[in-house]
């Protein structure tokens, strides 16, 4: 039986599934989600499906073409494995490579990035560079400070050759892809929601490549694309409170038009222009009751787009548990427009229209905008829990520095 995610990129060449967390993870995953099947028959489906969607050691044949991560999800990659990563970053410690918390986060950091490389290499070799990627963000402490992300950049970019840098689309970050791009290194703009982030990462490429051609940087094994972090673009609770004070009844349905209106208009734009520049979907999320009776309206009014899709595991497991609900996909669906008198409702609420207008915003409101705020503060506070993780390892019972503290050191 084909997945519901096989048969999205079976609707054009030009989509890609992408994996939204550290690969290394990936089997313990799907083998939980495999003996969670209710009988022997589901079981052996659902193996079958998971197997095809990432084989870590055979990623060339698998489904998932590259690799999303976040500071989020690395911190819930090492929290949840405590046993990998506390001893090695205790052999860390006991070697003298790390003197303190910060160096130590930056490391094991690094470490899950560069093991994922690793782990996607051969597919990028495979793909001459098409695929294969692995994007890792930037710390986001450092969202509006263009030139300690610029050398947190270079030291990403040296983790692999097939290493993406994930930058936030702030608008220091978006002097930061300029430059980056410049030097021909691929590029990932996150934190962002908008038609205007989206046409400010545009300029931005297009200004590094210029750079680049001028400067004789190759760039044929190069790769920009920008995150629309679109079910989170739903979940600001601006669009509510305005609604409410504006006596507009928004239904989830009408929140999920909403998410899928700036995708619309980000692809459109794409073609229109002809950028190098593909949209990459996070955040995805499954429909409950209220949205029409879809499984995905972020997948099924989206179908046949030229488009990256990132899945989360909770969203894979979901779309596996709840297949049986898919109604198929309409191959040209993300030409669709999207129904008039919903785009009529969210035209009435500002924060849509800073969304949805080219001139919605100016850069400088980037970092202001509700949902930016939202999101940088949730990572923040994972950034926050993996630097307590590497605190703590300096005080394990084995590592040296425990031993100065028990001496009165």
């Amino acid at each position: 039986m084909t997945s519901v995610l096989e048969r999205l990129q079976q609707t054009t060449d030009d989509t890609e599934i992408w994996w939204d967390s550290p690969p290394l993870d990936f089997p313990d995953w799907r083998e939980r989600v495999v003996a969670d099947a209710p009988d022997e028959e589901t079981r052996n489906r659902w193996g079958e499906q998971l197997r095809r969607f990432l084989d870590p050691e055979n990623p060339a044949d698998s489904l998932v073409r590259g690799v999303t991560t976040n500071p989020s999800l690395v911190a819930r990659s090492v929290l949840s494995t405590p046993t990998r990563w506390g001893p090695w970053l205790g052999r860390l410690i006991e070697e003298g490579g790390v003197t303190r918390p910060e160096e130590a986060y930056g490391a094991v950091y690094r470490e899950v990035l560069r093991r994922s490389a690793r782990a996607l290499l051969p597919l990028w070799r495979d793909s001459d560079g098409r695929y294969g990627w692995v994007s890792g963000q930037l710390d986001p402490r450092t969202v509006f400070d263009a030139e300690r992300m610029l050398r947190q950049s270079l030291e990403l970019a040296a983790l692999g050759p097939n290493m993406m840098v994930k930058v936030p689309g702030s608008a220091e970050g978006y002097q930061v892809i300029e430059r980056l791009v410049a030097r021909g290194i691929s590029v990932n703009s996150t934190f962002s929601y908008t038609v205007p982030q989206f046409l400010a990462c545009a300029r931005a490429v297009g200004r590094g490549l210029a750079a680049a051609r001028s400067a004789g940087v190759d760039t044929t094994r190069w790769r920009a694309v920008f995150t629309h972090m679109i079910g989170r673009f739903g979940a600001n609770t601006d669009l509510a409170y305005e609604a409410a004070a504006r006596d507009v009844r928004l239904t989830p349905g009408d929140l999920r038009w909403a998410e899928i209106a700036v995708l619309k208009r980000i692809h459109s734009l794409i073609r229109e222009k002809d950028l190098p520049l593909k949209p990459l979907l996070s955040s995805l999320l499954a429909d409950g009751p209220g949205t029409g009776g879809t499984l995905s309206m972020h997948l099924e009014e989206t179908a046949g787009a030229s488009a990256v899709y990132t899945c989360k595991p909770s969203f894979v497991e979901e779309l596996t548990r709840r297949q049986s609900e898919f109604r198929g996909f309409r191959p040209h669906a993300v030409d669709d427009p999207v129904p008039v008198r919903t785009l009529d409702r969210l035209r009435r609420l500002p924060t849509f229209r800073q969304a949805y207008e080219p001139d919605g915003m100016d850069p400088a409101e980037f970092g202001h905008y509700g949902c930016f705020v939202a999101t940088y503060a949730e990572v923040l506070q994972n950034t926050r829990q993996l630097v307590d993780f590497a605190a703590r390892q300096f005080h394990s019972p084995s590592s040296p520095r425990h031993e100065l503290i028990a001496a009165g050191g």
